[in-house]
């Protein structure tokens, strides 16, 4: 037990500067030219052999007729002293990221909305610069905050910055909304000669609102409401992309971001108009405080912001 404590010890206040040493040593089989290459002054170099030799226990270089040679137990140390070099080494490393190589998941919570505006594109654009980063995408619920405050996701988009704990938020965006409705709505003679409509104009038709995550519960976006507090649309549901489905057949209305809007109107049979409700909001990128210094993560938004610009 006592000469564990004492090699513990030994090992304890040992600096990088012996093992380097041991190194040269290995490799030139001269004490001298050890302490020239190490920059060190002779009688230095002598004393961190003889610490060497006290923790072995082998004299690790011998004097013979052919002259200074390494002892077997010095030879088979040649691999040990190398990776151990070459992992203290890796410790002190800065981080690296290559994208064009990393297999990296990128773990994000994030609406639909996010997944076809900014995600799909981002993805669609990556797949020449860097073909095996992938993205796992979960739906934005209020349990997301904390998962991402626990390490279990590593991103989340969102529109609102009322989020709880140690979060680095990025600013995106700003975006306005539209309504989708069917072709052939009885409004869209209105929005011709208008150009837009109002939440006046709506008022008297079904609308279908979108329910957002916040960090407690989810909330109904009352952008189409003429007072916010009104009662409540027939239908509230917590997918942009379902709103074309709801519209389609009748002359319900739904307001959705104007981004996505664009999108939806162009693959089905609904239509979108502009909508001058004076709702805007900002959309941003959140993440841990833990991650910045992290390059996969700070490539990640660079590229996002590179997106979305």
């Amino acid at each position: 037990m006592a000469i564990m404590q004492k090699m513990n010890a030994d090992l304890a206040s040992m600096d990088f500067r012996v093992l380097r040493f041991l190194r040269l040593l290995l490799q030139t089989g001269s004490v001298t030219r050890s302490a020239e290459l190490l920059e060190i002054s002779q009688p230095a170099a002598s004393r961190i052999l003889a610490r060497i030799r006290d923790l072995t226990g082998d004299p690790l270089l011998i004097r013979t007729q052919a002259g200074y040679q390494l002892t077997d137990h010095a030879l088979s140390l040649q691999a040990p002293v190398l990776d151990a070099i070459n992992s203290i080494e890796a410790v002190f490393q800065p981080p690296h990221f290559s994208p064009e190589n990393s297999r990296h998941c990128f773990r994000i919570a994030a609406t639909d909305y996010a997944a076809a505006c900014v995600i799909g594109p981002l993805m669609d654009r990556l797949a020449k610069t860097a073909p095996h980063i992938q993205a796992n995408v979960t739906p934005l619920v209020p349990n997301s905050f904390s998962m991402i405050l626990e390490g279990e996701i590593d991103f989340v988009f969102y529109a609102g910055l009322r989020v709880k704990g140690d979060l680095i938020v990025k600013k995106l965006f700003t975006d306005s909304y539209v309504l989708l409705m069917r072709k052939g709505h009885p409004l869209l003679e209105l929005a011709n000669r208008k150009g837009f409509l109002d939440p006046p104009d709506i008022a008297p038709y079904r609308q279908i609102e979108f329910s957002y995550p916040t960090v407690d519960r989810l909330r109904a976006d009352t952008v189409m409401r003429i007072e916010r507090d009104e009662a409540p649309a027939m239908l509230s549901v917590p997918f942009f992309t379902a709103m074309p489905f709801h519209v389609a057949n009748s002359d319900a209305v739904a307001a959705v971001p104007s981004r996505l809007g664009e999108q939806l109107s162009a693959f089905s049979s609904v239509v979108s108009v502009p909508f001058r409700s004076g709702a805007q909001f900002p959309y941003y990128l959140l993440w841990h405080e833990r991650g910045q210094f992290n390059p996969a993560m700070r490539w990640f938004v660079d590229e996002v912001a590179r997106t979305v610009a």
